[in-house]
C-alpha cells in the first residue's frame, strides 16, 4: 500500500488525515519561550490567531525536524509490502524537504521512499495532497501520481490577499512607514506564487477591489474543471464564504474547496489573510 505522509505547511488537519487516510507530521512553534507543535492539540487555530492578535511579537516557526520525519518513515515502512510518498512544502519557502530528503536516506528502506517537493503551500499544497490521496485511492503507482503531481504543480495558481499590514512590518517584511501610510489608505497587498516563494503581486485600496481582483485572476487563468478550486482564510471563515459566493456567481465553473490556514501560513501574513489557489486548464 502507498502511504502518503505531509506536513503541517499543506495547513491539512488531524481530521483530514483520519479521514483520507494519509499521516501528518508537525511542526514546531513558539510564541515568546512557549514551545509548541502546529497539530491541533498544542493550540488550536482560533487560539492562534487570538493570542496572534494581542501579542506584540510574532510567534516564531521551524522546519519540521529530520526526526519527525524518520519516525513517520520508519513506522509506515514496518509492512514490506508499503511504500511512502511524502509530499512536503515548497523548498523554496522551508528547510523541510531537505530535511525529508535526509531522512528518506537514513530510514529503513530508503528504496521504497519517494519525496516530492511541492514548490507551493498552504492551499496549494492541499491541492496535491488531496490529488496524489484520490489516484492512490483509485489503484495508482506512485510514478503515475508523481508524475500527474508534477503536471498540476507547473500549472497551479496560488494568490492571496493580506487584510492588515501591521503582520508584515512585525517579520520586517514591509517598512514600518510604508505599513502606516497604508494602513491609513486601506491599502491591501496582493501575493502570488512566484518559483515556490510566497510574493507580494500588487497592491489593491480596499477589500472589494481584492475581492475583485480574485476573480480578475480566475479569468484570466481559467480552472481545470477536475481539480477542485481551494479557498482559505486565517480565522475569517465569513470572508471564505463570500469569496465562494462571488465565484459561484461570476459563473466561474469548478467545484470548491473551502479550508482553513493555519498557524504556520498564518504566522508569517496574520489573521484576515485569505488564499486561492487553482490548476490552469490544460
Amino acid at each position: 500500500m502507498i502511504r502518503i505522509i505531509t506536513e503541517a505547511m499543506s495547513d491539512m488537519t488531524r481530521h483530514d488525515a483520519a479521514a483520507l487516510n494519509f499521516t501528518l507530521v508537525a511542526q514546531p512553534l513558539r510564541f515568546g519561550m512557549e514551545e509548541m507543535l502546529d497539530d491541533g492539540i498544542s493550540i488550536s487555530r482560533e487560539e492562534f490567531f487570538a493570542r496572534m492578535r494581542v501579542s506584540a511579537e510574532l510567534p516564531h516557526t521551524s522546519m519540521v525536524p529530520m526526526a519527525f520525519w524518520l519516525d513517520a518513515f520508519n513506522k509506515r515502512l514496518r509492512d514490506p509490502a508499503d511504500e511512502v510518498l511524502c509530499i512536503t512544502g515548497s523548498s523554496t519557502l522551508s528547510g523541510g524537504y531537505h530535511s525529508a530528503v535526509i531522512a528518506s536516506e537514513e530510514c529503513c528502506d530508503p528504496s521504497r521512499v519517494t519525496v516530492f517537493d511541492s514548490m507551493t503551500a498552504s492551499c496549494g499544497e492541499m491541492m496535491l495532497v488531496e490529488e496524489a490521496v484520490r489516484m492512490r485511492d483509485d489503484g495508482a503507482t506512485i510514478p503515475e501520481i508523481v508524475a500527474h503531481l508534477e503536471s498540476v504543480k507547473h500549472r497551479q495558481m496560488l494568490v492571496g490577499l493580506a487584510d492588515d499590514l501591521k503582520y508584515l512590518v512585525m517579520g520586517g517584511r514591509l517598512n514600518p512607514l510604508i505599513g502606516k501610510i497604508g494602513g491609513a489608505l486601506n491599502i491591501k497587498p496582493t501575493l502570488m506564487l512566484c518559483n515556490g516563494a510566497i510574493e507580494k503581486e500588487g497592491i489593491v485600496r480596499g477589500v472589494k477591489k481584492g475581492y475583485a481582483w480574485y476573480i480578475e485572476q480566475l479569468k484570466k487563468n481559467p480552472p481545470d474543471p477536475m481539480i477542485p478550486l481551494y479557498i482559505g482564510g486565517a480565522d475569517c471563515p465569513e470572508t471564505v464564504a463570500l469569496l465562494r459566493s462571488m465565484v459561484e456567481e461570476a459563473g466561474i465553473a469548478c467545484s470548491i474547496r473551502p479550508m482553513s490556514i493555519g498557524c504556520l501560513i498564518g504566522t508569517h501574513v496574520g489573521p484576515g489573510l485569505t488564499l486561492m489557489a487553482w490548476a490552469k486548464a490544460e
